[in-house]
């Protein structure tokens, strides 16, 4: 890292798994837990987001060039790290930030008076699930829920599941292009991202589910940990979408009993996954904004 005046000069790069180690120490020491940020999420999405990323020694910030040249994920890491990454980039161009939380709005608000506007990204919340409830689905809020995996269930005489391993990738990727097969292209832009992942699930340390309905393979389930507390399930892809709750449902089933949250990220603006994400009943949705400058 090369200083001019006290300030990093921004040098971005690809992502790569060499920097895994950097970026989720610096993660878990700012105790970030937005999905976004986490080292996966970052390599698997990359090339469709346009991320590059510079690390410095307790901060780091990612280019989001799909959504515009001078657009970066809101710098992850300690307070004084934010700021110079943040100073820096005033000194080099007119930045917009993504991915703000309510903390670092208030961070913006604090630190830079009067200096960025705030928009609410409603397609960006992630959604937050209470994993014990959605288990439980106790009383008449999770009524529907109950009836969509009943449904679910009765499409099949039996069903099973395995964890996700190097001997079963193939089979999850077949599940995974079967899933994209007379989708309409807009439906299957994930699916490239998804196989990505899939092939890299033991050195990204991901976890996840293989399904089966009568013997045949139906769905598989694929995430990380971004605390004990926290999984985050990053695809889902289900051959039958009848069974997409009951599949969800199994997953929560199988995950260690330390997790407690589970985020099942945003909807991206979509009616009909917004439709199916409120069904199951978040316990909470994240507020992102976009902080463009004046």
């Amino acid at each position: 890292m090369t200083d001019i005046g006290n300030l990093p000069i921004l040098t971005f790069a690809p992502i790569d798994l060499s920097q895994m180690e950097r970026v989720e120490a610096i993660r878990a020491a700012s105790g970030s837990t937005l999905y976004v940020y986490s080292f996966a999420s970052l390599f698997v999405w990359q090339a469709h987001e346009g991320y590059s990323v510079f690390i410095a020694d307790d901060a780091f910030l990612v280019k989001h060039g799909v959504r515009g040249d001078n657009v970066y994920m809101f710098p992850c890491g300690s307070k004084s790290g934010k700021k110079r990454l943040i100073d820096a980039l005033l000194s080099q161009s007119s930045p917009s930030f993504s991915y703000i939380c309510e903390d670092d709005k208030r961070f913006l608000e604090s630190e830079y008076p009067d200096r960025f506007d705030f928009c609410e990204c409603r397609d960006d919340f992630p959604y937050l699930y209470d994993k014990d409830a959605q288990i439980a689905l106790a009383g008449k809020e999770f009524k529907g829920l109950r009836h969509q995996i009943h449904l679910g269930r009765n499409t099949a005489r039996e069903w099973t599941a395995e964890a996700l391993c190097e001997e079963n990738i193939e089979r999850a990727i077949s599940v995974n292009r079967g899933w994209a097969n007379g989708r309409l292209t807009a439906d299957i832009a994930d699916t490239d991202v998804a196989e990505l992942a899939l092939r890299h699930l033991t050195p990204l340390h991901l976890w996840g589910m293989l399904f089966r309905a009568d013997g045949e393979d139906a769905a598989y389930a694929l995430g990380s940990f971004i605390t004990p507390e926290i999984f985050d399930v990053s695809f889902c892809k289900v051959l039958d979408k009848r069974c997409d709750c009951l599949i969800k449902w199994m997953l929560y089933r199988a995950l260690p009993p330390e997790v407690k949250t589970v985020d099942s990220e945003e909807d991206m603006g979509l009616a009909g996954l917004r439709t199916h994400k409120m069904l199951r009943r978040p316990k909470e949705l994240v507020r992102i904004w976009k902080g463009t400058l004046r």
